[in-house]
């Protein structure tokens, strides 16, 4: 298991280590002088008072040598350094129980980001235990209050798409049987058309919601991008000769999510024939992809579509808001980039395939 040299376990343990080694070699290096200073003292003790003695007895020579003195073993052993042993083992026994103790408060924080790491993988029944009553178990109960809600929340959520969903699935559905009854005629196969792309829009409102709410797995596979252009037209229910392609003949080849890839090319192209009086132009590139038409510049506001609403420029006409931001996370997941430019006139979004 890799080491998270960012860890605040991490730091703190390096701050021990070296606050330990920092006091251990001071402490040698103080016994190592007190150890000269004693040897210094007995060298002076033995060679020097000896003499001063016989000096204040008028002796004129010592009856005896004096002894040598102690090694420096002997001194090290001596009793005056027992209370300087006593200090230092007390210390880094001091040290050593801080450090447990920290490690042990500091223990439910690591149990804490397993719990969040489960629950971004979906998991919202977690129950993180408390055993204290510090700031960190005080924020640990905070978190499992969180979980409760967001689990309470997102199980409302499904109930009430689930519920949509039924409630107008049957009325699309006895609809399309009423077309299909119908005598071969033009609007017959208008309303076909009609019902089934209420039926399709029905099925994106669930991919978007489980996208949104990150339960759906990419199903990356090579596609043409023509291929792809062709059933974001079919979604829109529009001929591809209403648009203006430049490039159709390429072989651009894309490594993508057919579905999900498809409603972002229709949310761009959707926007183009929505705010526009003219036939948008659609760009294949080797690349890139271009959506221009003509209209009046977003605002910078609408540049970054990190949100889903903008109300400066959302209103009951106009969209700009939802669209883009599904169309920019969707294209986020891939590895993707949208940008938007507008020159001469034309407002122009641009997906870059090799961000």
């Amino acid at each position: 298991m890799s080491i998270n040299k960012h860890s605040i376990l991490t730091l703190i343990s390096l701050f021990f280590v070296l606050i330990f080694l920092l006091i251990n070699g001071l402490f040698w290096i103080a016994l190592e002088h007190f150890a000269r200073e004693y040897e210094i003292q007995q060298h002076h003790r033995f060679h020097f008072e000896p003499q001063e003695r016989m000096l204040l007895d008028h002796k004129p020579f010592p009856i005896f040598a004096p002894p040598p003195p102690p090694p420096l073993s002997v001194s090290l052993k001596s009793s005056a350094l027992f209370p300087i042993w006593i200090v230092f083992i007390t210390i880094d026994l001091l040290i050593l129980a801080f450090y447990g103790f920290l490690l042990k408060k500091l223990s439910p924080l690591h149990r804490l980001k397993e719990a969040i790491i489960h629950f971004q993988e979906g998991d919202t029944k977690l129950n993180v235990p408390i055993k204290s009553k510090d700031e960190i178990s005080q924020i640990t109960s905070e978190f499992n209050q969180v979980l409760e809600k967001i689990a309470a929340l997102k199980e409302a959520r499904s109930l009430f798409l689930r519920n949509i969903l039924h409630e107008l699935k049957t009325p699309i559905m006895k609809g399309s049987l009423t077309a299909d009854c119908l005598n071969e005629s033009i609007e017959r196969e208008r309303l076909i058309q009609i019902f089934s792309r209420m039926n399709y829009h029905l099925d994106e409102f669930s991919k978007m919601e489980q996208f949104s709410s990150g339960e759906w797995k990419l199903n990356l596979q090579e596609y043409r991008f023509v291929d792809i252009l062709d059933h974001a037209c079919d979604i829109l229910l529009c001929d591809k000769k209403s648009i203006t392609i430049k490039g159709e003949d390429s072989i651009l080849i894309i490594n993508a999510d057919f579905e999900l890839f498809a409603i972002a090319l229709k949310n761009l192209i959707d926007n183009a024939f929505k705010y526009s009086d003219e036939t948008p132009t659609l760009i294949i590139l080797s690349h890139s992809i271009e959506i221009c038409s003509v209209g009046e510049p977003l605002s910078d506001a609408n540049h970054l579509f990190s949100k889903p609403f903008n109300r400066t420029y959302e209103s009951s006409v106009n969209g700009l808001g939802l669209g883009l931001y599904i169309t920019n996370s969707i294209l986020n997941k891939h590895g993707f980039k949208l940008k938007y430019q507008y020159n001469s006139g034309l407002n122009c979004f641009k997906i870059i395939l090799n961000s």
